[in-house]
């Protein structure tokens, strides 16, 4: 599979992070073996625009913790797919259409950490996305998000699934976009606030930062949840 290191992203957000561009249809059986990494069983049966993605992801991933002095580590997955980084590793992965991107930190403060990429959507998702994607409180803060921004849907999008990975390993279950509101912005970050009881220690009130950067039709995020 072809791949490039990407400079379409400067670095603008909290964290170190590594991201690529990857042709999927170039991806073959070999490419696995081509870039040192064992290919999973669940992916055994998947189409080769899926497992493109899943390498890709996985090669940000192990450049990010050979920078940390894991060279040797291998990002296996556990059974609710996760990746399963090493005990004193706080990562995530992300990947979009052709390009993908992980961080990594060993930031002891650090309780979990979420990035995630996306390509802006059409403007008719833009608005039939709302309902779903919105606190009912975060209309009117929406509306002026979307006076600085051309996709604002696509970025609070982005931001709230980088506070889902961020979370994830703390609160080990699933919640919904409304789980979280936009409180303030400007032009590097989104403020949220959490919404409803997730864990004992992440309840209403719980302050979260997301990073962001817009660049050609894309949308990269980045969430630390330090906790108490």
């Amino acid at each position: 599979m072809q791949s490039t290191k990407s400079t379409l992203f400067t670095a603008q957000l909290n964290l170190p992070f590594y991201c690529i561009q990857f042709a999927p249809e170039s991806y073959n059986e070999s490419s696995f073996q081509d870039y040192g990494i064992a290919q999973p069983n669940h992916l055994q049966r998947a189409v080769g625009k899926r497992k493109a993605e899943y390498l890709a992801g996985r090669i940000c991933a192990q450049h990010c913790l050979a920078q940390l002095g894991y060279s040797d580590f291998t990002v296996h997955s556990g059974e609710d797919r996760a990746p399963i980084w090493p005990p004193t590793v706080r990562a995530s992965i992300t990947h979009t259409r052709g390009i993908a991107a992980a961080t990594a930190t060993t930031d002891k403060a650090i309780k979990g950490v979420g990035i995630d990429i996306e390509r802006d959507m059409a403007e008719k998702q833009e608005r039939e996305l709302q309902r779903q994607l919105l606190h009912p409180q975060e209309y009117d803060l929406f509306a002026r998000l979307g006076k600085h921004h051309h996709n604002p849907l696509t970025l609070i999008f982005s931001a709230k699934e980088s506070i889902y990975k961020a979370l994830y390993s703390t609160v080990q279950c699933f919640f919904g976009f409304d789980a979280v509101k936009l409180i303030d912005f400007n032009d590097h970050q989104l403020q949220f606030t959490v919404m409803t009881p997730l864990h004992q220690s992440i309840q209403p009130g719980t302050s979260l930062t997301v990073y962001y950067q817009c660049v050609e039709g894309l949308v990269l995020t980045e969430c630390e949840y330090r906790g108490k």
